[in-house]
């Protein structure tokens, strides 16, 4: 199979079940709206989930691109066993600094909370500290989960790790509706449980892999310095794009009830095509990545790389189109039930709309860096990352006074634009083989294909609102419409235009159908006896 063929199915897999872990995801906000609503509890809650996941994003990704490059580079050495015990004494040494981390961090949950959001009343903090208590444990299943993740991945298996997010989704989204008896305590009880799942489900697989998961003191192993070495720059890296989620906390937790709330029911909304398509391609096309620039083919790393952008821009530029275009009916649609009323919706789709001017940047940001990455390159991503973050935090300090959590939201998407924009500006220069004037071209295509069809989209809901005017059942009716609206004006566009990733898109689907229908009449319906 070729290479391309092999990031297709892989990319394909992993899409199919982060779409799932994103249902459940939406399930999960949407039982904690109704439940709960964009209430003190849910703030609280939120504030406590803050800590182990920027902790886990800080090393998690840190230990995905640590380990698929580095397994990589053994692999390709014919040192496949040696890899395997380099990684049991890093998993080891891993495990023993973050169970350290979590015992102390226990006793100093109202502390910590005070950190990320110093403007919470009195009583929501002592609640945030009290979820914080219960989920710290998190951090040490969320990073070694994603160690695993970065070690199946490098060992061409996708299909089990993808799965880890949708267990998680599970435990918590029954833990919300355990929350109607028991409270807000239980969800973050169910939290720390769906994390631990997530990691016991990927044992099994990494031990036909041929890892085994058991203690290893072996600390003088040659390759673990270079593995710190490779991780150390990635973490700072990480955590300085964690600085965003944290702004938006410290400034969030100052403004009326409620608003750190609808910044997360917006975000998962916005992030919804970066966590189904993109971080699926990031994913496949990281191995891909990191063989072609360890032999040294540099047309095939930026082929690889463009169709990658490419691909990402026919999703992330119609999908901001569509979201602030259809804002105010879609958080109507997923959130608008029990204790989520009026205001929690008029913030929400402000907040949504500010977000959506920034997609493009936040789905471009983690491909571009994970080309740095294969390069082996973690300082550059760095270094453009404070220079983001600091804008971050001037834009939020100046927008947050007129327009409150909106100006949060649009300061994240100024912010994740300029990313975007210099790291790509500093690859094309490092790779020059990247066809920076034709990729161009193509985004100013696609960018034309969206407005005209979010026009179509918001031409249909003008219509549809009279017609379609009634229920929940009416109004997912008259979204559907919209969609497909705009989606055949989109593509109808991207014809006319002839933009060719949507035409080898297009004509892979094609084959990819014609061989189901090939399949399916190749079989009869009657076998004989």
């Amino acid at each position: 199979m070729s290479r391309s063929n092999t990031i297709a199915r892989a990319t394909a897999v992993i899409a199919v079940f982060t779409l799932l872990s994103k249902v459940l995801g939406f399930m999960r906000e949407m039982a904690l709206a109704c439940v709960f609503g964009a209430s003190a509890a849910t703030d609280a809650y939120l504030v406590a989930y803050t800590v182990p996941n920027v902790i886990f994003a800080v090393l998690g990704g840190a230990l995905t691109v640590t380990a698929v490059p580095l397994f990589a580079s053994y692999a390709s050495a014919g040192k496949r066993g040696e890899a395997w015990r380099l990684f049991a004494v890093f998993s080891t040494l891993l495990s023993a600094i973050l169970l350290a981390v979590v015992l102390a961090g226990m006793p100093l949950a109202r502390q910590i909370v005070w950190l990320v959001a110093p403007g919470l009343p009195e009583g929501t903090a002592r609640l945030a500290a009290s979820l914080l208590a219960v989920m710290l444990p998190g951090v040490l299943f969320l990073s070694l989960a994603n160690l695993f993740y970065g070690l199946l991945n490098a060992s061409n298996i996708f299909g089990p790790p993808a799965l880890g997010s949708v267990v998680t989704n599970i435990f918590i989204v029954a833990s919300i509706l355990a929350g109607l008896r028991f409270g807000i305590t239980a969800v973050a009880a169910g939290t720390t449980l769906g994390y631990l799942a997530a990691l016991v489900l990927q044992l099994p697989y990494l031990r036909r892999a041929g890892f085994i998961f058991r203690p290893s003191l072996e600390f003088r192993h040659p390759g673990l310095k270079r593995a710190f070495g490779l991780m150390f720059p990635v973490m700072v890296g990480t955590g300085i794009g964690q600085i965003y989620l944290i702004i938006d906390r410290v400034l969030a937790s100052g403004l009326p009830e409620g608003s750190i709330s609808a910044l997360n029911y917006a975000s998962k909304l916005i992030l919804l095509p970066q966590g189904v398509l993109v971080m699926a391609l990031s994913t496949a096309i990281f191995p891909a990545l990191s063989h072609k620039a360890a032999s040294g083919d540099q047309a095939g790393f930026s082929h690889t790389l463009l169709r990658a952008v490419k691909t990402v821009l026919l999703v992330a530029l119609p999908a901001g189109v569509g979201l602030a275009v259809l804002r105010e009916p879609v958080v109507r649609l997923l959130f608008m039930r029990g204790a989520f009323d009026e205001d929690d919706l008029a913030m929400t789709v402000f907040a949504l709309l500010c977000f959506s001017l920034g997609l493009a940047g936040q789905c471009l940001g983690p491909v571009l860096t994970r080309g740095f990455y294969a390069l082996q390159d973690t300082a550059t991503p760095v270094k453009v990352g404070v220079a983001t973050v600091t804008l971050n935090l001037a834009l939020s300090l100046v927008l947050v006074r007129p327009l409150a959590h909106g100006g949060l939201a649009l300061a994240n998407s100024l912010a994740a634009t300029f990313n975007v924009a210099v790291l790509f500006y500093l690859l094309a220069r490092r790779v020059p083989g990247l066809d920076v004037r034709g990729l161009l071209a193509f985004a100013a295509g696609a960018a034309l294909a969206s407005f005209l069809a979010g026009g179509a989209a918001a031409l249909a809901d003008g219509f549809l609102a009279g017609v379609l005017a009634g229920g929940t059942a009416a109004l997912a009716l008259r979204l559907a419409a919209d969609a497909l609206a705009g989606v055949l004006v989109f593509a109808g566009a991207c014809q006319v235009l002839k933009l060719d990733e949507y035409l080898y898109l297009k004509d892979l689907l094609r084959r990819a159908f014609q061989r189901g229908m090939s399949f399916i009449r190749a079989r009869p319906l009657y076998r004989s006896r």
